[in-house]
């Protein structure tokens, strides 16, 4: 199997300094429609949008601040300082203690770090000399502390500030101290914000996601390579994975999904201690990633002899993406696009039956999920959201449990200036493992 060429590694950045800019400067134009001085972004895929900083420190807290104008500020633990030089030299840096060199010396006014077992300690300015800060005494965490100076070093203490208040990496106590901190501030939701700026992928970015396609469909054909009947769901995911780091793939931001009967009903389930027996319908949903950018997929494979309800499951199946695939079209509402996956059902006899999206966006991800964080933005059927070029959306369509039987496909999606192409390529016929 041919392997993908690896990226140069001339730079650690995947896109240009020109493409960060860009980006920049449209979150700027945002905020200026909403009348923000800075947001204070902590979504790890918003912060890579916007700066390429690709780590797995985001389970410690962090947050970009945005202002309209100067270098962005990049608030991490200290420890993240070598990784920053190397992959976002153009930002301000800006390191907060664990809280461990404070315990040993008393001293929380200063933050530390180790690099290469060298301990390095940099003084942080009395937070009280600075306007619009209140005394930030023992109650304040590092984090709060070192977020409340910065935004302070920038004049904007009481500024009109946008939080990304829905976000999952935010805690409320880092929340809370930062706008205790910040009293004379006006605060904001910046909530989706910067997430909506990622909804259209340029032509540097869609060319990941394609290169993410072509890593999925290895995935996807290697397990249903591996299945059949006594094979251990481990087996597959092994098989998995040997394809997606072979093709050139990283880990993605949720695991590849393999169920079979005995846990097909957990939604968010994946492998078990379980072997494949005849008789199973084995589910297989997974997604490649290339610089953190996605295309997930998904078919169902019979294990054994094909129940008669089989092919026609799958005929209802294929229609209804079909329909929804043609619906795709720059101008349409996402309503509509679920409207007409709906209307295949309804043709064939299931109008009882209702999914809550047959589809939703999908680009940066990192765990725990592919769809960018959050609850996924659907193709749902209240939806008034406008489709666009440049929107690349993870297309479902799931017979579970009806009256026509069983079935699954899912494919990536990318909407184009005059309706959609399919991404994915692995066949959409009946899938069967002895």
């Amino acid at each position: 199997m041919d392997t993908l060429t690896p990226a140069p590694a001339a730079s650690l950045s995947a896109f240009p300094p020109a493409e960060y800019a860009a980006r920049r400067a449209r979150a700027r134009d945002a905020m200026r429609r909403e009348g923000l001085d800075a947001i204070l972004v902590s979504t790890p895929e918003n912060i890579y949008y916007l700066t390429g900083l690709d780590h797995m420190g985001y389970f410690a807290y962090q947050m970009l601040v945005l202002a309209l104008d100067g270098e962005p500020v990049l608030i991490t633990r200290a420890m993240e300082r070598v990784t920053i030089e190397l992959q976002v030299p153009d930002l301000v840096h800006v390191g907060y203690s664990d809280g461990s060199h404070a315990a040993a010396t008393g001293d929380p006014g200063e933050i530390e770090g180790d690099i290469g077992g060298n301990l390095f300690v940099e003084p942080l300015l009395d937070e009280r000399s600075r306007p619009g800060v209140i005394d930030l005494d023992a109650d304040f965490s590092p984090p709060v502390k070192v977020t409340c100076g910065a935004v302070a070093d920038l004049g904007l203490a009481a500024g009109r500030l946008g939080l990304e208040m829905g976000g999952s990496f935010l805690s409320y106590r880092v929340a809370n101290g930062i706008q205790r901190g910040l009293p004379q501030a006006r605060w904001h939701d910046a909530t989706g914000l910067v997430d909506q700026l990622r909804q259209v992928q340029s032509p540097a970015e869609l060319a990941y996601t394609r290169r993410a396609a072509v890593i999925s469909d290895a995935m996807l054909q290697a397990a249903i390579a591996a299945a059949g009947e006594r094979i251990h769901h481990g087996e597959i995911m092994a098989a998995i994975y040997d394809a997606m780091f072979r093709r050139g793939g990283t880990y993605p931001g949720f695991v590849p999904l393999v169920r079979s009967s005995a846990n097909l009903l957990e939604e968010h389930g994946t492998w078990g201690d379980i072997s494949l027996a005849a008789g199973d319908l084995l589910f297989l949903e997974m997604s490649g990633c290339a610089r953190r950018y996605h295309a997930p997929m998904g078919r169902v494979v019979h294990i054994g002899d094909v129940p008669a309800s089989a092919g026609r499951a799958l005929e209802v199946c294929a229609e209804a993406q079909t329909a929804a695939f043609d619906a795709l079209r720059p101008g349409v509402l996402a309503g509509d696009v679920y409207a007409a996956w709906q209307g295949v059902l309804d043709g064939r006899g299931l109008a009882s039956y209702r999914r809550h999206h047959c589809g939703y966006a999908v680009g940066i991800g990192y765990p725990p999920s592919w769809s960018g964080g959050g609850v996924p933005v659907g193709l749902r059927a209240d939806s008034t959201m406008p489709i666009r070029a440049g929107m690349v959306f993870h297309l479902m369509s799931w017979l579970l449990r009806s009256e026509h039987g069983d079935s699954f496909l899912s494919d990536t999606v990318v909407v184009t200036a005059d309706g959609a192409e399919m991404l994915t390529t692995t066949t959409r016929e009946l899938l069967r493992r002895i």
